[in-house]
């Protein structure tokens, strides 16, 4: 018999068709959810060349490395993925700025000046400058005026390189975009010393990653600072969850677990 529009529906009939329409929109609403969470993936910039901060893994060609440990573990808790893009350490904060990337990976000391143009989160570890000259240099260096009138090469967009060449006592501050460049400059004597982030020369010297040289242990930094991650100016929502990680990791004990594992206390 065809449907007719004048036939009536009976009360049964139409409060199950509100159940299915009802459980229906339910579904597709947290199926839909779950879809746009499970979909959050954010990209993240690290300097593939400051082990043991962070790293590029050649061999997996992946980002490797106490801050980008660190990143992961407070995704899992918050929610999030990372994909990462290698980026020099001077590039971070404009890749910030312009949106290439979300999160700022690496160890970055926040300072007045940055904290201009990106937030930062909580400290995640705190350290200073470490000084690398050649084998034959016996000297037992103990501060950066011990190097007057010489050349010396620093990481640029470093606070430290910074502070050396307002110093004001050096002949020439070379500043380098590749670590490896810098290190390549004090072997072949066209710098007198090179300084670089301690826990990254230390990684780099136990990895036989600087022959004919060594870290001069009795050299003090300019300063220890914090380091920390950093995401763009504004987005709270973000900088609250990376900090919820943090504080669960210091309290559970995953963040000083991170940092023994790359040898950092």
């Amino acid at each position: 018999m065809p449907w007719s529009a004048t036939r009536k529906v009976s009360p049964q009939l139409r409060h199950c068709c509100r159940a299915i329409i009802a459980s229906t929109i339910l579904f597709c609403g947290a199926a839909a959810h779950v879809a746009a969470n499970a979909a959050e993936v954010l990209t993240a910039g690290s300097p593939p060349t400051s082990a043991p901060m962070t790293f590029l893994d050649v061999k997996t060609q992946t980002i490797e490395g106490v801050m980008p440990d660190l990143i992961r573990e407070i995704g899992k808790r918050e929610g999030f993925t990372v994909q990462f893009e290698a980026i020099p350490f001077a590039a971070l904060i404009q890749s910030a700025v312009s949106g290439k990337i979300d999160i700022i990976v690496s160890a970055m000391t926040p300072n007045p000046k940055r904290a201009q143009v990106v937030d930062f989160a909580d400290i995640i570890y705190a350290y200073g400058e470490g000084m690398v000259v050649p084998d034959d240099d016996k000297t037992a260096y103990t501060s950066a005026q011990d190097l007057k009138g010489q050349v010396i090469g620093a990481p640029a967009g470093t606070d430290y390189g910074e502070a050396l060449q307002k110093l004001g006592i050096f002949k020439e501050v070379k500043y380098y975009d590749s670590p490896a460049d810098m290190i390549k400059d004090l072997q072949n004597g066209r710098i007198k010393a090179a300084f670089n982030d301690y826990p990254e020369l230390k990684a780099v010297a136990a990895k036989g990653g600087l022959p004919g040289m060594h870290v001069v242990e009795s050299y003090k930094p300019l300063s220890t600072a914090g380091v920390a991650i950093a995401v763009r100016k504004g987005n709270k929502p973000l900088l609250d969850k990376i900090n919820a990680g943090i504080a669960q990791m210091k309290q559970d004990g995953t963040l000083a677990a991170i940092l023994n594992k790359w040898g950092l206390h």
